[in-house]
């Protein structure tokens, strides 16, 4: 599901079933989702639930004084310190978790679950994810991430069925390997402008794709390599001509590295060889 979009109006006052993808996954019998008991973090499944879970569950991790501006940097792992940047970052990834909980929710409607069992506490998450509470102390936010909420939202994690596999923190810093490797070519380089634009351009997609990981899962490497790919068909000419350039070298290394990564963690969706395929294709620009 492409998650791109603004600010949704109100979760459950509008049809987003009918945008639903479909579902599918085993119903547990008999059981609401409101019990207290602690669910581990470590879902069975990878879906929009279980990574939402896996930030909303530290949350005690920033006491009730701290801003809710850096609780969220913090969980996020924002570490952009310029003020307006660090709020725009911010505000991108929280917004990018907005997305997924609406995700969840057109995922369960998709499986006839009845909304009596997640509305509640989908509508607490959707306040506890509210920009207006950013200037605001983080008790604010805590106050709607109660036990019986998290509770919910862990069971909504084996309710929905696993999207992709997971990538490992060695695949993940060797993407960041890569983009620094490539970053570090451009210093003193003679490429032409506007191709020392563009490599500056899918260093920050690779950088952004990174960042959104832990919120949106491989979808944020595959789409990031969707506009590479699109960007340098465009391009072709300038790569072409400098594809002896240490730059572009690089460049090719570290979409491959992205590549891979996506391919192999959304195998789960058919999608496995799709991004490796493509940038195969265009090769031979390099």
């Amino acid at each position: 599901m492409h998650r791109h979009g603004t600010w949704p109006a109100r979760l459950f006052r509008s049809s987003s079933a009918s945008r639903a993808k479909h579902h599918t996954g085993a119903r547990p019998s008999a059981q609401t989702l409101g019990p207290t008991t602690r669910i581990a973090a470590m879902a069975k499944n990878i879906n929009s639930a279980s990574r939402l879970y896996r930030i909303l569950e530290r949350h005690h991790l920033h006491a009730d004084n701290v801003q809710t501006l850096d609780a969220w940097a913090g969980l996020l792992g924002i570490t952009e310190t310029h003020a307006h940047r660090r709020i725009v970052a911010v505000g991108e990834l929280v917004h990018a978790m907005h997305r997924e909980l609406e995700c969840a929710a057109i995922g369960l409607a998709s499986a006839n679950f009845s909304k009596n069992l997640y509305e509640s506490a989908f509508s607490r998450i959707e306040n506890a994810l509210s920009p207006m509470l950013f200037p605001n102390t983080w008790n604010n936010v805590r106050q709607y991430l109660t036990p019986e909420v998290l509770t919910a939202l862990a069971f909504c994690t084996e309710i929905l069925p696993n999207e992709e596999a997971e990538i490992s923190v060695e695949e993940l810093a060797s993407i960041r390997s890569k983009l620094n490797e490539l970053r570090g070519t451009l210093d003193g380089t003679s490429l032409p402008r506007r191709l020392r634009l563009l490599i500056e351009h899918h260093a920050a997609l690779i950088e952004r794709a990174l960042a959104e990981y832990p919120v949106v899962g491989a979808m944020a490497l595959r789409e990031a390599g969707r506009t590479a790919l699109g960007e340098m068909i465009e391009a072709r000419g300038e790569i072409a001509s400098a594809k002896d350039d240490p730059a572009v070298s690089k460049l090719e290394a570290a979409w491959k590295t992205v590549n891979e990564a996506a391919d192999i963690a959304l195998k789960a969706e058919g999608l496995a060889q799709l991004g490796q395929r493509a940038w195969e294709a265009i090769e031979k620009l390099f």
